[in-house]
């Protein structure tokens, strides 16, 4: 990773304690410092209306026997960005795609949080991508 992205995104690393708390619940696969970005159509929360908006960041994806997190390190939405349950292998309310060397996983994040709207994509590039969108159920 450049030092400039590194500066102004962040390393894309886990904290320590969430590391170790989904390593104890076993993982399956773990990417750090991966550069993607956030995407918003539609999107409506409290104070905050984006429409075609474009957050660039650094993340981690992590998938344990029993549920999805990507951590993000830079934009609105920074820190545990997602955090869902595994029902039958597939993250529950993500669709996953894996293109072009990313792994793109969109939602509505109505699902999540009553109060907002719209759709949301992390989209996170990884040489794994069309390994991690089999893993989830997604469209390699």
């Amino acid at each position: 990773m450049s030092f400039l992205r590194r500066v102004f995104l962040g390393t894309g690393r886990l904290p320590d304690d969430a590391r170790a708390r989904l390593t104890a619940e076993g993982l399956v696969h773990l990417a750090e410092e991966l550069p993607g970005s956030v995407r918003y159509r539609g999107y409506r929360a409290p104070g905050t209306r984006r429409s075609g908006a474009v957050d660039a960041t650094t993340g981690a994806l992590v998938i344990t026997r029993q549920r999805l997190v990507v951590w993000l390190s830079a934009g609105e939405q920074k820190g545990k960005h997602i955090d869902v349950p595994l029902r039958g292998g597939r993250p529950e309310g993500i669709a996953v795609r894996a293109e072009g060397g990313r792994i793109i996983l969109g939602y509505d994040p109505a699902r999540f949080h009553p109060d907002r709207s719209g759709h949301v994509e992390v989209h996170l590039r990884t040489p794994d991508a069309a390994r991690i969108a089999a893993l989830l159920g997604g469209t390699p």
